[in-house]
């Protein structure tokens, strides 16, 4: 019984028409030459994507000239092809993962996914939150843009406006409470008797 077309192992040891042995760069180009097909072809049985299996092929010859030493791989095709195979074992693997957590977790499309009313609710509220922080003491509004909008660390929002850490995250988190409480429709007396001290 013959041994499938990838365990025939050809030396890397080929010479030149001159007699000299082949350089590692020449090998490698050699060894494209001449099993590139069969490559691409056991790699389509595997994968049955013919993206995939441009991939997967360059980054077995990538991986290929990126070893110290390939002189010391003395059949340099087998190395190729068990490379490539387990590549194409870890892309099956994560492709069938990915397929797995899909299934899983549907991701909505964000494209123009909001309907009109959704669109007019997100501007309702972000028309109540301007009208909220407006309502704030100036000290409560500035932390809050500052790190929201500005996206600046509570330590150079300290430092700005002279305050200390704690009372930053403090203004922080009672502006986004706040906020919160006028968007679920309490009064500003009430939502500032809640938070504000």
């Amino acid at each position: 019984m013959s041994e499938p077309f990838h365990n025939q192992e050809l030396p890397s040891t080929e010479q030149t028409a001159e007699g000299h042995p082949l350089s590692p760069t020449q090998a490698l180009a050699h060894l494209f030459e001449v099993h590139n097909r069969a490559l691409h072809s056991f790699l389509m049985a595997r994968l049955g994507n013919e993206e995939e299996v441009k991939e997967v092929t360059q980054e077995a010859y990538a991986r290929l000239l990126r070893l110290d030493r390939r002189e010391a791989i003395s059949f340099l095709r087998a190395y190729l092809f068990k490379t490539a195979a387990h590549i194409a074992v870890d892309r099956a693997r994560q492709r069938r993962n990915r397929e797995r957590l899909d299934a899983q977790n549907p991701t909505p499309d964000f494209i123009d996914a909001a309907s009109p009313d959704r669109r007019a609710l997100a501007a309702e509220e972000l028309a109540l939150v301007a009208e909220a922080l407006k309502e704030l003491p100036p000290r409560y509004r500035q932390a809050f843009l500052l790190r929201r909008f500005s996206e600046r660390t509570p330590e150079q929002i300290a430092a700005e406006l002279g305050i200390g850490l704690r009372m930053v995250r403090n203004y922080i988190s009672r502006t986004t409470i706040y906020c919160k409480l006028r968007i679920e429709g309490l009064s500003a007396a009430e939502a500032r008797r809640r938070v504000i001290p």
